[in-house]
């Protein structure tokens, strides 16, 4: 795992989870969870993960909470319309997302 690369994740994850505080302070964690699960691409979950294991150096603390949930590999309920969208084949096949 290049340093770069571990150094942009975790400024994605940082800026990723300070919109949410931005925008629902209480359900920051959460939201951020639920982004993390739905559009990052497994390895740069793992690649996050493996960072947290090592102190998670530079996270955020909403970011860093959000980071753990993942180790649960359980699926978070939508937290956005972003989500609720990426969801919509299961129910719906005939609308598509292009973001999973």
């Amino acid at each position: 795992m290049s340093g770069q690369t571990t150094e942009r994740l975790i400024y994605m994850a940082n800026q990723i989870a300070r919109e949410f505080v931005n925008q629902r302070p209480h359900e920051a964690v959460d939201a951020t969870w639920d982004h993390l699960w739905h559009f990052w691409d497994p390895r740069m979950r793992a690649m996050i993960l493996a960072h947290l294991d090592a102190g998670g150096e530079g996270l955020s603390d909403v970011a860093k909470a959000a980071v753990a949930k993942l180790r649960d590999d359980a699926e978070p309920e939508p937290q956005t319309k972003a989500t609720e969208f990426n969801r919509a084949g299961e129910s719906e096949p005939d609308l598509m997302s292009d973001a999973g």
